[in-house]
Parts: structure tokens; sequence; C-alpha cells
């Protein structure tokens, strides 16, 4: 084993240092600024071996698959640090905006909030069924079953199913070979409701065994109120295919948020922090400053939760999603809610504004949650033909967010102020409120 020493290391936002070797540049992982470090220089991509002179920032006690996980990025600094982390990186963003400071809203669970828990499958060398994430940057798949981001109930029922598949000698697909039958499995919790939705992603619609580890599962009492099998044949990373056969219970659970009780389906967007979304959403709405008499348009509404909660506000909310399933379901959780002045449209958000730019409609708020990728040139575009007074703009992409706000800039867009809300500890990703007025 070959050791080198980097005394004061710089490390960025993400935490990773940047060392140089043989006149390759090698970025090494887990590192906190000012930091002395050994690294391992033997390796094919050389990684940290111990710290030296370790930061005050530091702890030990954080997630024990780290090193070779992708899923986190802040399990070895403590919260209090992340947190000043995320406000320096988003007001040094945003900094050419000249915008109050960026606070951070934090939460009071950083660990076991997701309640969207997924698990890739493989056998190990034992020929167990065993399941873990994906190392960063690469396929291997680093063996977990105690996740400390996921739902500790959901860390409970992974852990009997993978008991129970080993026991059916259910096969795992191979990425290599494309043999096998289950390639993921999904779980959904309802943190309110208790309720648990199991989906196993099978490489086709053939999966020997089906109806045994139903049963199985059923007699375990884990207290799984629906199991559904998704086809996923295709040669893809994406874990979902397009079809799917519910095997047990309804096919999709309820969870309730702010008072309101939401249908979801195993294809529906929802935001993965149940404990954060309401803390998130009454934020938006209050720089909204939605009027009786508004008509607010919610785009890329998945199951419709904003729209509904703006609905007590408004005097009409029209959502908009692509993901039909999600429209679906937002038009039953209108119903199941008592709500009376929301419309649910399966439309592309961006094809839709821009036919009500073209028809001369007008709306008074837009508020809108578009995917990592951010909104479109068309759509903002439009939302300037149609009027709107205010845009809360809610990102879970800081640098796509701030790439839209020069497009609404060109279209006489104000930005007034930006709230972020950690609906993702101990990863570099943070939810952002944008409220945008017009000049």
């Amino acid at each position: 084993m070959a050791l080198k020493e980097f005394k004061n290391v710089s490390v960025g936002y993400i935490p990773d240092t940047e060392i140089e070797l043989n006149n390759k540049k090698y970025k090494i992982h887990d590192v906190i600024q000012g930091e002395d470090i050994l690294v391992d220089t033997d390796l094919k991509y050389p990684a940290l071996h111990k710290v030296i002179k370790a930061s005050p920032n530091r702890i030990y006690d954080g997630c024990p698959y780290q090193a070779e996980c992708g899923g986190c990025q802040f399990q070895h600094v403590s919260y209090e640090y992340e947190k000043k982390l995320k406000e320096k990186y988003l007001n040094d963003l945003f900094k050419s905006f000249h915008l109050p400071h960026i606070s951070l809203v934090t939460l009071d669970m950083p660990n076991n909030y997701r309640n969207k828990c997924q698990m890739t499958y493989k056998l190990s060398k034992s020929k167990k069924v065993v399941c873990g994430l994906y190392q960063e940057y690469s396929h291997k798949i680093v063996t977990i079953t105690d996740c400390m981001l996921q739902a500790k109930k959901a860390n409970e029922v992974i852990l009997a199913l993978n008991k129970v598949l080993t026991k059916n000698k259910i096969r795992p697909y191979d990425e290599k070979t494309r043999e096998g039958n289950l390639r993921h499995v999904y779980i959904r919790y309802g943190f309110n409701s208790k309720e648990i939705m199991v989906v196993l992603v099978t490489n086709g619609e053939m999966f020997p065994g089906r109806g045994n580890v139903v049963s199985d599962l059923k007699k375990l009492n884990l207290g799984i109120t629906t199991i559904v099998q998704n086809y996923n044949a295709r040669d893809t990373s994406i874990v979902l295919g397009d079809k799917e056969k519910v095997i047990y219970g309804p096919g999709f659970i309820y969870e309730t948020v702010g008072g309101y009780k939401f249908k979801i389906s195993g294809t529906s967007f929802f935001q993965i922090n149940t404990l954060g979304m309401e803390k998130l959403y009454n934020l938006a709405l209050e720089k909204a400053e939605i009027k009786k008499s508004d008509i607010v348009i919610d785009a890329y509404c998945g199951v419709g939760t904003i729209s509904i909660f703006a609905s007590k506000y408004a005097k009409k909310v029209v959502g908009v999603e692509l993901n039909k399933n999600a429209i679906t379901d937002a038009k039953i959780n209108a119903k199941i809610n008592n709500i009376n002045n929301v419309t649910f449209i399966s439309d592309d958000a961006t094809n839709y504004m821009t036919n009500l730019a073209k028809n001369r409609e007008r709306c008074d708020v837009v508020l809108m949650d578009p995917p990592r990728d951010g909104s479109t040139k068309a759509f903002i575009n439009a939302i300037n033909y149609l009027g709107a007074r205010k845009v809360v703009y809610i990102s879970c992409n800081a640098e796509t967010l701030k790439r839209d706000l020069y497009l609404f800039s060109e279209n006489d867009y104000v930005v007034k102020s930006i709230t972020a809300v950690d609906m993702f500890p101990r990863t570099i990703h943070v939810e952002t409120v944008c409220l945008l007025t017009k000049k």
C-alpha cells in the first residue's frame, strides 16, 4: 500500500478535494476544509485512507456505508455544519441577484425521513438475495439493508423481504447477462397513515414464485397495505417500467399531510419528505399571498398536493401535470377532500401554458415545481403573456433555478426572495422557494 499525505486540503460545496498524481487529477471524497489526510495511491482510483488532522466539524457516528455508497454526501459532518455549507452555497450562487440573506429552514429529522425507498438486487457469494444502492459513479451495488435516510419501517420491510426472496429462491436480475427476475424493490411509506406499498420491479411479466412471496409477506404482519408488480424489461437504469399489476391490496396508499388526505400510486410524484412537505408548501403559499379573487395555476402538480393546499385561498386553481396516473390520483384527492374549486389537466406544462397564452387567457398567480432539469423558455415567456402578478418557483435544483431566473428577468419579473427548506438532509440537495413579482 502506497500512502501520500496532503495537508490543509481545500474543499468545495460538494465534500471532495482534488489531488494530482502522475499528472492526473483525482477527487477524494468525504473530507472537510482544512483537514490533513492520507490517500491510498495504489488504488485504480485513489481514495481516502485516514484523516490525520480532523476538522472539529467531523462526526464519527454517521452512515457506515458513506465511503462506498453514492446516496449521501454529508454523513461525515455535523448537521449544523451541513446547514452552514448549504447556506453559503446558495448565497454565493445567487449573489448576482442582490437578495436578502438566503436562510435554510431545517427539519427535526435529518435521518430516516424518506417516504420513498428503493433498492437494487443481486445474489451474494453465499447465494442469498441481497440489496443495496449503487456505488457513486458506477453500477456496482453496495449491500445495504439499514439505510440511514430511508424510513425505519421501510428498512424493516426490506430486511424481511430479502429473507422471503431467499427462501423462495427468487433470482435477482443480472445487468450483464440480462437474466433473472427481480430488478428493484420500491417502497412507499405513509409516516402519518402508517400505510405501506411494496413495488416489485421485475424483468418482464413472468415472475415465478410470486404467489409464495406475497403469501409469506402477509404472514409476517409487517403492516403492508398493498403489493404491486411493475414490469421493466428494458435495458435501462430507469427503475420503473410503464406497466404494472396489483397482486395484493388496492394498488395505492393514502397519506395525510396538513389535514388533507392524499392517494398515492407507485408511479406518481410525491415529495419524499412527508414531514418537510407541510413546511415547504406553507412557506410557498405565504409568499404567494393568494387572494380570494385569484386564478392560480399549479404547474407540474403531481398528485395535486400544493393545488389542494392553495385551494382554500383562491377563487380557482388549475393543476397541470404530464403524468396521467398522477392526474387520476389528483382528481381523486380533490374529491376525497371535498375540494370543488380545483381542476386537474393532464398535459405538458409548457404546451398548456403556451396554448393559454395564445388564447389570451389570464391568471393571477403561478405556482411551479418542475423536475430537476427546470422549466423551459417557452413556459416562462407564456407566464409573461398570462400577466401573472406573482410566481412562486419551488426548485430541487438551485443551478437550473438560477438559469431560469435570468429568463424571468427578460420578461420583467423581479426576484424578491429565496428561502431554502432542507428537504434532503445529509445530501447536497436542497429545496428552494423563490418569489418573483411582475415589474
